[in-house]
């Protein structure tokens, strides 16, 4: 080692300990990255996790109550738990994104978007389920609208032209 040193100049020496020093930096920095991002993946399957426990624990509440009196608690009941957190204006954004992935007519996708902006919550939370789940199995973009279509129960809101005062 110190004949090494000796064939080196000074200059040369403190290039070798720069070196060695960034690359130790580096290392550190790439191992404390990872750890971070590790933490992060944990914490927020944790945190799905917990809200996967909560709507399952409410769904099955719904379904003893249900039971109890005698009914039977529909899918779309069921479906529709949790649709409380999020907002209408939310919902109908994730719905103009879900269509804007569509790559066919923009006047179907117009008429088809305005039937499910109109519908209410729970019913754009279930065409939103039905669009990722047949947006994951590639479906043709004709076949996912034609699957959308009936969940739009409601018509398009009519626009109505205000008075100019």
């Amino acid at each position: 080692m110190e004949a090494l040193l000796d064939r080196l100049s000074p200059g040369q020496i403190v290039a070798v300990i720069s070196i060695l020093a960034g690359a130790i930096v580096g290392l550190a920095m790439i191992v404390a990255i990872t750890k971070y991002q590790m933490q992060l993946l944990a914490d927020d399957t944790s945190l799905k996790r917990e809200k996967q426990q909560a709507d399952l624990t409410l769904r099955g509440k719904l379904i003893e109550r249900r039971e109890a009196s005698g009914d039977k608690a529909s899918v779309e009941e069921l479906l529709a738990l949790g649709i409380g957190d999020s907002e209408p204006d939310n919902l109908d954004a994730q719905l103009a994104k879900r269509f804007g992935l569509l790559g066919t007519a923009a006047h179907e996708i117009e008429q088809t978007l305005a039937r499910a902006m109109a519908t209410d919550p729970p019913r754009k939370k279930m065409i939103l389920e039905v669009m990722d789940e047949l947006l994951a199995y590639e479906a043709a973009p004709e076949a996912i609208l034609a699957a959308v279509r009936p969940l739009c129960s409601a018509k398009p809101k009519e626009k109505t032209p205000e008075p100019c005062v």
